[in-house]
């Protein structure tokens, strides 16, 4: 198996990204809105940054429900994407163009999401508490930042080498690899859409709950809670598919 670049994240999240997910996501945006407004008990107006905001999914159904929304995101051309689509809904998103490991001067927000695993992609774990330093620094008194990834307790306890699934018309297949002292793993992804294949390399630096309430207190959060899923059920180490940590500063 190839070894995948450091920043491998620079050049997946964009057309071929879109052309595999975008249909299957948006399909399911609203309801997981729904999900995290009961978790939350979330109600406008509130200030909320998308971080990242990908093809800007989230960010404008949280706009047309009447939230202040800003979505920020390193792909220019998923930040073009979503410009549009905001433009085609008639809603209101600031859309800014920036790394995730770096806050925005100035900004104050009240919720901040990083969701659908968009954590975990740097070469370095220090550049994970980068980013959630500088969710942290964002967050107004009470704020709260949403972290949803998958539970990488459960990826390490039912490890296996090779699997697939279907998108759409696409049918995905992956190769896997795990280095379990450093908590990485590699995946070769094939995603064959016929009469089309291709393959690209991806590493993910997996967490467990309690490692994941750890580097976030560490970030600064006063409170860090752990559901297993959005309807706030419990943490279940090694079954939850999802961890869905909800931090405050206080």
């Amino acid at each position: 198996m190839a070894e995948p670049n450091s920043d491998w994240w620079r050049t997946w999240f964009g057309p071929r990204y879109l052309a595999l997910y975008d249909e299957t996501l948006t399909e399911r945006t609203p309801a997981e809105i729904d999900r995290l407004e009961a978790l939350l008990q979330l109600r406008p107006p509130r200030r909320i940054l998308d971080l990242p905001c990908g093809q800007g999914r989230h960010a404008i159904e949280l706009a047309r429900r009447g939230y202040e929304v800003t979505g920020m995101d390193i792909s220019p051309y998923l930040i073009e994407i979503a410009r549009q689509r905001a433009r085609a809904a008639d809603v209101q998103v600031r859309w800014l163009t920036g790394d995730m490991r770096q806050p925005i001067p100035g900004a104050k927000f009240d919720l901040i999401l990083n969701l659908f695993t968009s954590f975990g992609y740097f070469a370095q774990d220090d550049d994970d508490r980068q980013v959630l330093a500088a969710a942290a620094s964002m967050l107004t008194r009470g704020g709260r930042f949403v972290l949803e990834v998958i539970n990488g307790e459960r990826v390490m306890a039912n490890f296996e080498e090779r699997g697939w699934f279907t998108v759409g018309q696409s049918a995905v297949m992956e190769a896997r690899t795990l280095d379990r002292s450093s908590q990485r793993m590699v995946v070769e992804r094939t995603v064959n859409t016929p009469p089309d294949s291709e393959t690209s390399v991806h590493t993910l630096r997996l967490y467990t709950g309690p490692q994941l309430e750890a580097v976030m207190r560490q970030a600064g959060f006063r409170r860090v809670d752990l559901h297993g899923d959005w309807g706030g059920e419990s943490l279940q180490r090694d079954r939850s598919i999802a961890i869905v940590a909800v931090g405050s500063i206080g």
